[in-house]
């Protein structure tokens, strides 16, 4: 893998009928970014079939991913399962440039905002997404278990906008 000095030209691609070989690829990126609690193959494949999977390219390296599905009981919204950026690209806006992708390509769908939970020791991520719009709606505590707290947030489009910086 290289890691390129400059980010432009970062694209946004989803994933629609996966196949198996790259299924595990994503399940292995999922791992490492999330580690036991990452998604599974099987897992990516349904939310590729019933959400969405977008994958982050650099010049067609796959360097972070986003999964996505539509909130039952607020259809408006959609629940970012996980939003990533591969350690070896950290560092350089890329965080950033997915989730203004992700934005758009919800907005041009209709839906009115994003919710998401973030675990408490995430500082990276929870500044990236309260410098984004979102807010905090609550904190659960045990979300995924036993040490497991997460803080629960929203982005709603037409009150924040889609601010320039992302």
């Amino acid at each position: 893998m290289t890691s390129p000095t400059g980010t432009s030209g970062l694209t946004l691609r989803r994933l629609r009928h996966p196949d198996h070989q790259t299924l595990v690829r994503l399940e292995a990126f999922d791992r490492e970014a999330f580690g036991p609690a990452g998604l599974r193959t099987w897992d990516l494949a349904m939310v590729a079939e019933a959400g969405a999977v977008y994958m982050a390219l650099l010049d067609e390296e796959l360097v972070g991913a986003c999964q996505l599905i539509r909130v039952l009981d607020e259809p408006g919204y959609c629940y970012v399962v996980g939003l990533y950026v591969r350690p070896a690209w950290q560092g350089r806006g890329l965080g950033r440039q997915v989730l203004g992708q992700v934005a758009r390509e919800c907005r041009a769908m209709d839906i009115e905002g994003l919710l998401l939970t973030v675990a408490p020791g995430n500082a990276k991520a929870l500044n990236l997404y309260r410098s984004a719009g979102f807010v905090e709606e609550g904190f659960a505590p045990q979300f995924y278990g036993e040490g497991e707290d997460r803080h629960l947030l929203r982005w709603r489009f037409e009150e924040k906008g889609l601010p320039g910086s992302v």
